[in-house]
């Protein structure tokens, strides 16, 4: 058995609490034969988008272990399950079984922080680009490459058609028509 990390998108119009959410994780593993190791409730939030028209979703971070050929079967469980409205299962890299106990430790009635705990966003350390709009145009990307001088740049709207050549025109061939009518052989 191979030990697997999965974020589990849950309906928040459905599952209310997190008891609800924890059953459901339950029956899915036990359908596919998965000991769980860990379930975390990650956060409740707005959704990007909309999915199959809900705004609202429960993520739920679990580790378990479970046969490798049953992970497809999870995937298609969450699929016709009514309350699970995604699921991402990944081979997790450096999980600790400290990290695993802390998890186990945590209340579920907060949201887990991020495993950095600094409450950093993932762009923190870019610079700020807000800027951007009030440099004049021809100022903008200095730090972009100088576009191709072999060919035609695809992104100017030049038109570099050629207009195919006049064709020659040549007289008909002339008919030949006799001076004299035929004459009636009678």
């Amino acid at each position: 058995m191979n030990r697997y990390e999965g974020m589990f998108l849950f309906d928040a119009a459905v599952t209310r609490d997190w008891a609800e959410v924890e059953a459901e994780i339950k029956r899915l593993f036990d359908r596919i034969g998965a000991e769980q190791l860990a379930c975390v409730k990650f956060d409740e939030r707005k959704l990007a988008y909309e999915i199959n028209k809900r705004k609202r979703g429960i993520y739920a971070l679990t580790y378990f272990e479970a046969p490798p050929d049953r992970i497809v079967d999870l995937e298609r469980d969450v699929q016709l399950s009514e309350t699970v409205l995604r699921v991402l299962v990944l081979r997790p890299d450096k999980v600790t079984d400290e990290r695993l106990a802390e998890l186990r430790a945590h209340d579920n009635t907060t949201s887990l922080t991020p495993l950095s705990g600094d409450g950093r966003r993932h762009d923190d350390g870019r610079p700020d680009r807000r800027h951007d709009r009030d440099r004049p145009s021809d100022d903008r990307g200095r730090d972009r490459p100088a576009p191709r001088q072999d060919g035609p740049n695809p992104h100017e709207s030049v038109s570099t058609t050629v207009a195919p050549p006049a064709p020659e025109l040549t007289p008909p061939p002339a008919q030949v028509v006799p001076d004299e009518p035929p004459a009636d052989s009678d």
